[in-house]
């Protein structure tokens, strides 16, 4: 049976986050900038994506049996897209590891300007 594994890159404003969890939904790894010991600014740096990517490639390295990766990216620019590709895909597949699909959200901002909903 092959599993699937399903990787998600979170940036929010301030911070980001890498969970990983299995196809049952139960999350296996889970670290954000904040937990690795980032503070303020620094939280939101490249060297603390880099950091966070390192680690998700050693967790997925050290799994047994890991046969398919499912990556969803929500919040990414273009700069964390092009490291992503760079340093986690192309790593994940020299090592023979599959990515199943890769699926982008990007949250449409909320200017404050909705339509009105009016209850009779």
């Amino acid at each position: 049976m092959k599993k699937i594994i399903f990787v998600h890159f979170k940036i929010l404003r301030g911070n980001f986050f890498l969970l990983i969890s299995d196809y049952l939904g139960k999350l296996l790894f889970n670290k954000s900038c904040g937990s690795l010991g980032f503070k303020n600014i620094q939280k939101r740096s490249k060297e603390g994506f880099l950091n966070l990517i390192s680690l998700g490639i050693q967790f997925l390295l050290n799994l047994e049996s890991t046969n398919q990766l499912l990556i969803k990216m929500e919040g990414i620019t273009s700069s964390f897209l092009y490291l992503i590709q760079n340093k986690f895909i192309n790593v994940l597949e020299s090592n023979n590891i599959k990515i199943f699909s890769i699926k982008l959200i990007n949250k449409i901002s909320h200017n404050g300007c909705r339509k009105a909903y009016f209850l009779r």
